[in-house]
């Protein structure tokens, strides 16, 4: 039998007479054993897909709630006629995946064909790397946690309340930075309004400073564009549009697939003119060039979000219980049950060195395994968002670090909606 004494911890907590009922929940033992069974095959949504291990519910920033995931996975372990791994991994919490163990307990013969393991994705921050220019944001996937260690359920609280208390003062910091142009533009802040786009930032969960980046972005050029713009004003009355049913997150919304890169305020302005002319059902509108004064107004926000934000050589008071990837590897190592894989490392931001892309990833592993110790376990080799050529020419490189540290693989989807064979 696998992970007898953890399981014996879960029987206890969950007060149930029977042990054999876990044996749908899987320890580091079976983990290990079944990732070394594994190959790219098992990850991918095709005839042999049988391990989604990175999936987000409602509990974080994913939009479909446990039911609905195990449903899915069920049916796809039905289709390809083999067993299903799933691994709950929300964002800075545990909830979902304490709701995802007892709902598969209640429902062990509905879901007869799931496996489930019980994990978080950690986000944390790294300032410390050799070459280093700008702060790397460092997701870490643990696996095989004990849901009910005290713990890390304070950490976690800690963690999240902190992150809470963090976004307040960067709205308050741009309240006051910006006053002028709020005034002017009659803008109101408020982080339940930053939260359309980025519902986690009232959760204290994931990142903070970049939601609020693209939150004052956007705020500000909807109503340069649209609320203080008469001409758009104008056009919007003469079809019937009433403005107050417009919010500044649609456009954010409508052409998601739009925003993959880092000029965020060029690109909303194009989807923001792209919505007006689709709600309109005409294609004249044509939004001007943005104001100098407004793109410095932009960049004096960005500056105010990042000032707050964990950075190279600055030190952060209050930053290091919630943010840095050391601290972070640290904690996970001392706890009795949690094995670590580094997640979509692929998508860390290389232009934040200056070292060669094989130096950086050996010293991210050396420092993985460092603090990390024997639950620096894995990496995230397959993950469904490797798709464009840059990407897939860092792939060989990683690889080949992680060989050096004799990392194992995991691979994910990511997954944020009903379907856990796709991303959103």
């Amino acid at each position: 039998m696998f992970d007898k004494k953890y399981k014996e911890i879960l029987q206890h907590n969950l007060k149930i007479k029977d042990p054999a009922l876990l044996d749908c929940i899987v320890g580091e033992e079976e983990f290990r054993y079944l990732l070394s069974k594994y190959d790219k095959n098992s990850f991918v949504p095709l005839k042999n897909f049988c391990a989604n291990l990175h999936v987000h519910t409602i509990y974080s920033d994913g939009t479909a709630n446990i039911k609905e995931i195990f449903d899915n996975a069920q049916m796809i372990a039905e289709k390809n006629n083999k067993q299903f791994l799933l691994a709950i991994t929300d964002h800075d919490t545990i909830e979902g995946t304490k709701e995802a163990l007892t709902f598969l307990l209640e429902n062990k013969e509905k879901y007869k064909n799931l496996k489930l393991v019980l994990g978080v994705e950690i986000s944390t921050v790294g300032t410390k790397f050799s070459g280093q220019i700008k702060a790397f944001d460092i997701h870490t996937l643990v696996y095989c946690i004990n849901p009910f260690d005290k713990r890390l359920n304070d950490f976690i609280n800690k963690k999240r309340q902190l992150k809470f208390e963090l976004a307040k003062r960067i709205l308050f910091d741009l309240q006051n930075g910006l006053e002028n142009v709020l005034k002017t533009h009659n803008i109101e802040l408020s982080l339940d309004e930053a939260s359309k786009i980025h519902p986690m930032i009232t959760k204290g969960e994931d990142e903070v400073s970049h939601p609020l980046k693209k939150y004052i972005f956007s705020k500000i050029l909807f109503s340069h564009y649209v609320e203080n713009d008469d001409a758009i004003l104008n056009i919007l009355k003469n079809k019937g549009i009433d403005t107050k049913s417009m919010s500044y997150e649609m456009p954010v919304f409508k052409y998601k697939s739009m925003f993959n890169n880092e000029k965020y305020f060029y690109i909303y302005k194009e989807a923001l003119e792209k919505y007006l002319n689709q709600i309109t059902g005409e294609n004249i509108i044509k939004l001007p060039q943005i104001p100098q004064s407004i793109v410095e107004t932009l960049l004096k926000g960005k500056y105010i979000c990042e000032a707050a934000h964990p950075s190279v050589g600055k030190a952060c008071t209050g930053q290091d219980a919630f943010s840095f990837l050391e601290d972070t590897l640290s904690f996970i190592s001392s706890l009795d049950y949690g094995l670590m894989s580094i997640a979509h490392p692929a998508r860390l931001n290389l232009k934040n060195t200056t070292l060669e892309y094989p130096d950086f990833f050996d010293e991210l592993f050396y420092t993985y395994k460092k603090y990390g110790r024997d639950k620096a376990y894995a990496y995230e080799k397959y993950y469904q968002s490797y798709s464009n050529k840059k990407i897939q020419g860092i792939l060989d490189i990683i690889d080949n670090s992680a060989d050096k540290f004799a990392l194992a693989f995991t691979g994910g989807i990511d997954s944020h909606g009903k379907n856990i064979c796709t991303r959103c």
